[in-house]
């Protein structure tokens, strides 16, 4: 009788673990579709961990939805992210900003904030250049739009407004099952921190 018991909680535990993974993952799809873009004189754009001194392919694709926002809203700032040096001790807004430079876009039209190692510290440091309670329009990979609003939200922005850049489709499982991972790890932070 004990070992049936057993095998009942068992079972229901997969059940609840099952459904808590399929949430979390339909969450961030739901987050990744996701636009609410209107006007705003901030943009910012996260920036994201450069491989071997290049840019990766979603960073790209975020640089490609930045410079179409800013066609579209030409008085609009670009607030470039990311401090993670690479080997020639260049961050991710400088490669960032040296790309948009290349394809024609104004100096003017970018700040960079090239302090920060993670997305929390993107919005901390981007809320200490703008003021947190105007809009503001934030772009970043599709699949992790969900994750950045809550650090966002954290850093004291009052009126968010998502732009998801594509991500590469042949890594795009593997990115949402990385930020479901994320997203878990960000829950047993808060609980402990509670």
């Amino acid at each position: 009788m004990p070992l049936k018991i057993l095998g009942w909680v068992l079972r229901i535990a997969v059940i609840v673990f099952t459904f808590a993974i399929v949430f979390l993952c339909g969450k961030i799809v739901a987050g990744s579709l996701m636009n609410t873009a209107g006007d705003a004189e901030h943009v910012v754009v996260l920036g994201m961990a450069l491989e071997n001194g290049q840019p990766t392919k979603d960073l790209i694709l975020r640089l490609d939805t930045a410079e179409k926002y800013l066609e579209e809203h030409p008085d609009a700032t670009l607030v470039l992210t990311g401090g993670n040096p690479d080997e020639s001790g260049r961050t991710e807004a400088a490669v960032m900003k040296d790309l948009l430079l290349e394809r024609g876009v104004s100096e003017d039209s970018m700040i960079l904030e090239d302090h920060a190692a993670s997305t929390r510290e993107n919005f901390v440091n981007a809320a200490k250049i703008i003021d947190p309670e105007d809009p503001l329009v934030f772009i970043s990979s599709n699949y992790h739009m969900d994750r950045a609003v809550s650090m966002a939200e954290e850093a004291g922005f009052t009126n968010i407004m998502r732009l998801p850049a594509p991500s590469d489709p042949l890594r795009y499982g593997a990115n949402v099952m990385w930020e479901l991972i994320l997203e878990i790890n960000e829950l047993k932070t808060s609980t402990h921190s509670a």
